[in-house]
């Protein structure tokens, strides 16, 4: 494979400490995949000494094929932080008993919480069980005695049934790092170099066991512009300051977008120009070719006519709004289910086109804490910068007071589209040219 310029210097770089501030369809998972190649080849280092952590089971997967296709079968140890931590206690804590304390799969966690609000129903009103915990800090802030509530009941119900979740496993392993337990001096000794996945999406806890865990070499790579995980705790302070954790720290950037074309890249940056907090990078596009790009009112009395054109799109296409509820409204229109998907759904995927909702479910208000809307700015950007060729952003007609989709589709000055099914079936015509 040919390497860019930018990622032949991060498989040059002899730092111990690299941060890869990588853009949007830069080839970030290329340039680990091609540092873990790297690394087998020169035979420098024990490949069991080696752990690559990544924060889903979906990455985790990818890059043990992609390695394996390249390499072939490998001993590096590739998990997510919890699936190590869980292994770590497995093999080298005494007192942990798999047996005795199962673990909660998020699917039964989700359950067990949408059946508490829905014993609460009353208490909550009409808002969608989504919504009360995919916005940070949106439950403490509006129903903070519901919050203590859920919580409490969460505690007695994993002490009831015996059981841990994820986040508990990497607690039990943080605390015995702290306390510097006998048995983490053996778990810290099999690790010496760490690769870190999407590290924006770190939460201060992650952090602090990456610095007990006292790796030799530690290369961490990610977009602060891509953070959108803060209802899950995670921050973007440990990868905005990455090099005061970690130093002497050398940065690189990949800025080089492979996937969308330039006018698509510049409108996706356009939210992210609002924020205070975010790593500055000029991204350029690979691809040449012309995009389209247009805002579409949607209303009442235009609804069924833009299902009706949107179903005979011609290419490959996603609706992707800010929650789940929110799809369902699509779902209820008569648009498929496969061409639905939620923003946070989509990261790391790309669509021929992208229609972004903004008309509703982004769930709070313009005069939210800056952190939330610098956030939810982020959310938007994911969702932007999946399109490659074309983009349709769709907002209201009727424009409301506070409301933050207004505002967010305010910031596109390009032109909007009518819903007519004339015009419609000549633009949409128009994106089969597209390469």
């Amino acid at each position: 494979m040919n390497y860019s310029l930018e990622q032949k210097k991060i498989l040059e770089s002899n730092f111990n400490f690299i941060q890869v501030i990588a853009a949007a369809g830069s080839g970030k998972t290329s340039t680990m995949i091609a540092l873990l190649s790297k690394i087998i080849s020169e035979k420098k280092e024990n490949e069991e000494e080696i752990l690559v952590i990544t924060f889903t089971r979906k990455a985790t997967e990818e890059i043990k094929e992609r390695l394996e296709k390249k390499v072939g079968v490998t001993k590096i140890k590739i998990h997510t932080f919890h699936a190590y931590s869980l292994s770590v206690l497995q093999r080298f804590n005494p007192e942990f008993n798999l047996q005795k304390a199962e673990i909660i799969e998020e699917e039964e966690k989700r359950k067990l919480f949408k059946e508490f609000f829905m014993e609460r129903k009353f208490l909550v009103g009409g808002i969608p069980y989504d919504l009360l915990l995919s916005t940070p800090k949106f439950l403490q802030k509006h129903f903070p005695e519901l919050e203590k509530e859920i919580k409490e009941f969460y505690q007695n119900y994993k002490k009831k049934k015996n059981k841990l979740d994820f986040d508990d496993l990497i607690e039990i392993y943080l605390d015995a790092l702290e306390k510097n337990l006998d048995w983490t001096i053996l778990a810290k000794q099999e690790i010496k170099r760490v690769i870190v996945d999407e590290f924006q999406d770190t939460d201060f806890r992650q952090l602090k066991w990456l610095k007990l865990l006292e790796p030799e070499k530690l290369t961490v790579v990610g977009d602060d512009w891509q953070a959108i995980y803060g209802f899950r705790g995670a921050t973007t302070e440990p990868f905005l300051n990455f090099s005061n954790f970690f130093s002497p720290t050398e940065k690189f950037f990949l800025s080089t977008n492979y996937r969308s074309l330039k006018k698509i890249i510049s409108v996706s940056a356009i939210p992210i120009s609002k924020n205070k907090k975010n790593i500055p990078k000029k991204v350029k596009s690979f691809r040449e070719g012309k995009s389209i790009t247009k805002k579409i009112l949607l209303e009442e009395k235009n609804l069924e006519e833009f299902k009706n054109q949107l179903i005979q799109f011609p290419n490959e296409y996603k609706i992707l709004a800010r929650s789940n509820h929110r799809l369902r409204f699509y779902e209820k229109l008569g648009i498929p289910n496969s061409n639905l998907l939620t923003i946070h759904s989509s990261k790391g995927l790309e669509f021929d086109t992208v229609f972004l909702d903004l008309c509703s479910g982004w769930n709070v208000s313009t005069k939210e804490e800056n952190d939330i809307l610098e956030e939810e700015r982020r959310i938007l950007y994911v969702g932007l910068s999946r399109a490659k060729n074309n983009l349709f952003i769709l907002g209201n007609k009727k424009k409301k007071k506070d409301r933050l989709e207004d505002l967010f589709f305010s910031y596109f000055r390009f032109s909007v589209f009518k819903i007519d099914p004339e015009q419609m079936l000549k633009l949409f015509s128009k994106t089969c040219d597209k390469d």
